[in-house]
């Protein structure tokens, strides 16, 4: 991934400048290729990067280039919310990956919004979904750069889900992993509760496109005193010094076993005995698990992958609020992203966790209670475990690994001795990873233009390749893994993205199959 020149004084909140530019592609002129894709936020920084620097080329080297409610920098890019579009005039060797002529203007719009399973049910029962809506409307204001950052662009263009993305695969979307309970969302009442059928999977093209890595996050309380529980400091890293909590080697990270996690997150713990020492001044604080809510693919990953569940009759069902017995729990909605009252992430988790700080101070952790927070993002799990940290308790939840921690105050930990990473995981001694999904109704498809299915078919094989995973930024590259059938030749040979990035192992699109060695 290139360089830009994000002339932003802080990415995240897309402060519009003085000067504004008009973008080069006219998105609903008659030779535009429109393309509307839904689902998975934990992925969105590689489909942007396959889009921007796939197909368009990169916009450092192609002016055309107009980034709407995104931007990008040497670390990796930053979202201003769930809507998104990238439009281009798309570069001869762009063109030619997605099947088009050079210069033909494309706008790729995408919807994080409710996350993976709206990238399944959406897609399938062909349901009108928001995007954002470009300029000229009045609130969509630009930066002066080379990449035409476009900030605050609402999101109210309505048009049908053309394809979708998932961490894990449409048939896993079942029960407790179906977004049917959202209290502030009718859209998404008809989901069925028992997910789609065999016979409406089979009318979904489904193609398995990257390896998604997962991880048990802990705040850095947690981290510390898992640390010191297990001895750490005794150890010494690679290089042969001693191990601290500021270490980054593998042997300095603290482990949680299965079993420890399955107990956790199936709400059966009322301390911290599990983690942390008999004598630690936190063992009968409050219990904080941070958790997606329903319907997200990192959540139906987590219970797939830590307590079985959607895979076979005997799995552990993962803790929901309904078993919080803190102050204040409530069901969150996962399309407002409030509490059913309508408070946000934030005043909720205070309203859990001790209450509100009074300036720079937080109040103390609740003792002998439990909080399951379900938050709608992974910024909003981050949020949990940063609330307990600074009431100077403890929290765990489900962060994926493209995610790193940067100034917030959590850690991945290891899972049963294994660190989160990429080359963990396709050497096949990490299997808290599963095969993420480009789908859509072959119906619908069958019914789009000629040139947008050519880009949805360029778009799949391109996000595949070990060459577009190599162009993210060094923390997204973390977090995906090439599929065995990406890349020719034995697992370890090829290329140098090759190597970085080929797996040797697989679940063959299934997500309760255990990961094997097929190179």
């Amino acid at each position: 991934m290139k360089l830009h020149r994000i002339a932003l004084a802080a990415a995240a909140t897309f402060v519009a400048a003085a000067s504004h530019a008009a973008p080069a592609v006219n998105i609903d002129g008659a030779s535009t290729v429109k393309v509307f894709l839904t689902g998975a936020s934990a992925l969105r920084a590689t489909i942007a990067g396959v889009v921007l620097n796939d197909v368009c080329g990169g916009s450092a080297a192609n002016s055309s280039t107009t980034l709407y409610n995104l931007a990008e920098s040497g670390s990796g890019f930053t979202f201003g919310g769930n809507f998104w579009a990238i439009t281009c005039n798309v570069t001869a060797a762009g063109g030619a990956k997605v099947g088009l002529a050079a210069n033909t203007p494309v706008a790729f719009f995408k919807s994080d919004n409710g996350g993976s399973a709206q990238g399944v049910f959406p897609v399938f029962f062909q349901d009108d979904r928001s995007f954002v809506q470009p300029v000229p409307l009045a609130g969509c204001t630009s930066t002066t750069t080379v990449d035409r950052v476009y900030g605050g662009c609402p999101a109210t263009r309505t048009a049908k889900a053309m394809f979708g993305i998932s961490d894990v695969e449409p048939g896993l979307f079942k029960e407790a992993n179906v977004p049917n309970n959202d209290p502030l969302d009718t859209e998404d009442d008809t989901y069925p509760t028992g997910g789609l059928t065999g016979g409406q999977i089979a009318l979904l093209k489904v193609t398995p496109v990257v390896q998604t890595v997962f991880g048990v996050a802990v705040n850095n309380n947690l981290y510390t005193a898992m640390f010191a529980k297990q001895n750490l400091a005794a150890k010494k890293d690679a290089a042969g010094a001693a191990c601290t909590t500021a270490s980054t080697d593998e042997t300095c990270t603290p482990s949680i076993g299965y079993a420890e996690a399955r107990s956790l997150f199936q709400g059966s713990e009322g301390n911290w005995k599990l983690l942390v020492g008999s004598a630690d001044a936190n063992l009968d604080s409050q219990v904080n698990i941070c958790r997606r809510v329903n319907g997200s693919g990192t959540q139906a990953a987590a219970n797939a992958g830590l307590l079985g569940f959607g895979c076979n009759a005997a799995a552990l069902s993962p803790a929901d609020y309904t078993f919080s017995s803190s102050d204040a729990p409530e069901a969150v909605s996962q399309k407002t992203a409030t509490t059913e009252s309508g408070l946000t992430m934030a005043q909720y988790a205070n309203a859990n966790m001790g209450g509100a700080p009074v300036g720079s101070v937080f109040p103390a952790m609740p003792a002998g209670t439990t909080f399951v927070f379900e938050g709608p993002g992974t910024g909003d799990v981050v949020t949990c475990l940063n609330r307990a940290n600074n009431g100077g308790g403890y929290a765990i939840g489900h962060v994926s690994k493209e995610n790193a921690p940067g100034s917030n105050l959590w850690k991945h930990a290891r899972l049963e001795g294994a660190a989160p990473s990429r080359d963990n995981l396709k050497a096949g001694r990490y299997d808290y990873a599963f095969e993420s999904t480009v789908q859509y109704l072959t119906t619908a498809f069958n019914a789009l233009t000629a040139q947008q299915k050519s880009f949805i078919t360029g778009f799949i094989a391109e996000a595949k390749k070990p060459d577009s995973l190599a162009k993210l930024s060094s923390a997204n590259q973390q977090g995906v893994a090439a599929l065995p059938s990406a890349y020719a030749g034995a697992f370890g040979t090829g290329t140098a993205n090759e190597i970085a990035f080929g797996s040797r192992v697989t679940r063959a699109g299934n997500s309760c199959t255990p990961f094997t060695a097929v190179k």
